[in-house]
């Protein structure tokens, strides 16, 4: 998560406010609506998603590999007087017993983790019974739009430190064990190519699984 060009932190903290403003804010403050109870954040950033939190949220601890981000997002949380507890470490590991969340959020994360399966089989073990995973991704899209998204993963992983823009975010969810039924996806939205369409909402663990 967040990882490879190293004034990608500081070009993100400094362009995120303008472009949640112009972009993405309706849906940071549509995804952590799905929030509840002990929240776990994966994948924090510079801590946007803190300032639309629920009151249905009684706990939020937060995940971020990157020291500058941790930063950004503690000074974030503190100027807004919002209690969080943010620890280094990757959606592959993390550092949470089993159980330990009633809710936990992606936002524009699973793009970057190394490992996407890792990470969801790390969020199934975290959550709590009948626990939501609150999703707010970009995803690949279909025709010409995935091919083009395919044609520049490479370059734009190293831009954006890790971000794919041709994950299939869905069919992970779906083979985690997730139930995407209850997820929304957006074919198009004001957000500018490569980062789009987007996959909304939130989602439990299927019955049978």
């Amino acid at each position: 998560m967040m990882r490879g060009n190293p004034l990608f932190p500081y070009v993100y903290r400094l362009g995120m406010p303008v472009f949640d403003r112009l972009f993405y804010r309706r849906y940071r403050r549509a995804a952590m609506s799905h929030t509840t109870g002990r929240l776990l954040m994966l994948g924090l950033g510079p801590g946007s998603d803190l300032l639309f939190i629920p009151p249905a949220v009684t706990s939020i601890a937060a995940v971020e590999p990157v020291a500058a981000m941790r930063r950004m997002a503690s000074a974030l949380a503190r100027r807004h007087g919002i209690e969080v507890t943010v620890v280094d470490g990757i959606g592959e590991s993390i550092p949470f017993p089993d159980n330990s969340f009633d809710s936990v959020h992606v936002g524009l994360v699973l793009c970057s983790v190394d490992d996407v399966a890792a990470t969801l089989t790390e969020i199934r073990r975290v959550l709590a019974p009948n626990g939501r995973l609150v999703v707010l991704e970009h995803v690949r899209g279909d025709g010409a739009l995935g091919r083009f998204q395919d044609l520049i993963a490479g370059p734009w992983s190293w831009l954006a430190s890790g971000c794919r823009p041709n994950r299939r975010t869905v069919d992970a969810i779906a083979a985690a064990g997730f139930d995407t039924t209850t997820l929304r996806r957006v074919r198009r939205t004001p957000v500018p190519p490569p980062c789009t369409p987007h996959l909304q909402g939130f989602t439990t663990v299927r019955k049978e699984f």
